[in-house]
Order: structure tokens, then C-alpha cells, then sequence
């Protein structure tokens, strides 16, 4: 019984806020979806763009790490070459010997 009190009251109230809006509503039908598709493209241009400063927010320090690393990889393989001459000198000194 208290369901079916609840859906009756509930379709009451809708039908009542439709009845009503349509009664005071401030436009036409047509011109209301011209401003509500609008209104629409604005906040997807928004969010494009509050998207595109994000995606820029995360990704500077991403390319700033990438270089880091490119840099310290070539510091690691000089270091490497080096100890490589060195390493290949002491051998053939070793050798002299």
C-alpha cells in the first residue's frame, strides 16, 4: 500500500512541475535548446581546456625527468668508457710486468 501511495504522489508531483514549468516557462521551446546547446558547447570548450592544462601540469615535469635521465645515462657511459680505458691501461701494464 505504501509503495503504491508513493508512486501515485510521486507521478502527481511531476506532472504538476511540468505543468508548471511549461506554464512559466521564459522561451519558446526552440529558442530555450538553442541556448541550452550553447550553454553546452561552452563548458566543453572549458573542460577541453581545463583537460589540455592539466595534461600540460603533468607532463612538464615528465619531459624534465626524461632529460634527466638522458643526461644522466650519457654521464653513466662516459663514466663507463673511462673506466674501461683505465681498466684496459692497468691490464696492459699488468701484462708489461
Amino acid at each position: 500500500m505504501k509503495a503504491i501511495t508513493f508512486l501515485t504522489s510521486t507521478l502527481i508531483s511531476t506532472s504538476f512541475g511540468i505543468a508548471i514549468g511549461l506554464l512559466f516557462a521564459p522561451h519558446k521551446g526552440s529558442k530555450t535548446r538553442r541556448k541550452l546547446n550553447k550553454k553546452n558547447h561552452e563548458y566543453q570548450d572549458y573542460i577541453a581546456d581545463k583537460f589540455d592544462d592539466l595534461v600540460d601540469t603533468v607532463s612538464h615535469p615528465l619531459e624534465d625527468l626524461e632529460h634527466e635521465t638522458k643526461r644522466l645515462s650519457q654521464k653513466a657511459q662516459e663514466a663507463t668508457k673511462k673506466a674501461e680505458i683505465k681498466a684496459t691501461s692497468v691490464f696492459n701494464s699488468a701484462e708489461k710486468s
